[in-house]
């Protein structure tokens, strides 16, 4: 799960990222921090853990995995 949240203190686009366990537990809540100004955002129920970083950071990640599929390495 993919959430799209923006911090009504720093007003900084935030995504939230859900990482769900292989075999799923009991859930359990979980505050959800700006990671800019440390306020509380959301409570979120998870049997995992949520990644929180600010938008321009998530699109860094993302254009840096894609451009790993374009990277080749040279035979000996």
């Amino acid at each position: 799960m993919n959430k799209d949240v923006k911090c009504k203190n720093c007003k900084s686009d935030i995504v939230v990222v859900e990482n769900k366990l292989f075999f799923s537990e009991e859930k359990s809540e979980t505050e959800i921090t700006c990671p800019i100004c440390s306020s509380i955002l959301d409570t979120l129920s998870t049997d995992g853990w949520f990644f929180i970083q600010t938008k321009t950071d998530y699109l860094k990640e993302l254009e840096i995995e894609k451009n790993k599929e374009k990277l080749t390495y040279p035979m000996p």
